[in-house]
């Protein structure tokens, strides 16, 4: 399994924290991931994992989408990178599981809204147990290998 991951948030604060310490604790897992991020901190803290690859440093979703190589899912860690996620799903159909604030938000654009229907699966911060990650990330893939390859369901 190769997870790619997306966080294209730059300043140093939680999210990041919790991107890095999840992405590290997969490595010790031994699970291959390539990662997008747009914090050149992170990128070369993530440098040292055995396991990961980290593509270069990148500020958009459209360069994010543009610079993933195929992988069996796609991890977008906050709403920056929406429509990374949206373009992975509907031209290489990768599924994607996201993490978001409010998983219920109401007050969605369009978008948004679309993306999300497409999700695999929506988490909220902070992440839970690694394990438990792990396994959502093996449903997804199951999930989205069970389907019609047709089909635009995520």
């Amino acid at each position: 399994m190769k997870i790619g991951h997306i966080c294209l948030a730059t300043k140093p604060d939680e999210v990041i924290l919790r991107v890095a310490s999840l992405i590290e604790a997969l490595d010790r897992l031994a699970v291959e991931q390539h990662v997008l991020v747009a914090s050149v901190a992170l990128a070369r803290r993530l440098q040292s994992c055995p396991y990961v690859t980290v593509g270069p440093v990148v500020k958009t979703a459209v360069m994010a989408y543009c610079l993933m190589p195929d992988v069996d899912l796609a991890h977008i860690h906050e709403e920056k990178g929406e429509r990374a996620a949206l373009l992975l799903r509907l031209t290489r159909s990768i599924p994607f599981v996201m993490t978001v604030r409010d998983p219920d938000d109401a007050d969605l654009n369009p978008l948004s809204r679309a993306v999300r229907q497409r999700a695999a699966c929506l988490m909220s911060q902070p992440y839970g147990d690694f394990d438990e990650i792990y396994s959502t990330y093996r449903h997804a893939i199951n999930v989205q290998s069970e389907l019609p390859q047709d089909t635009d369901c995520g």
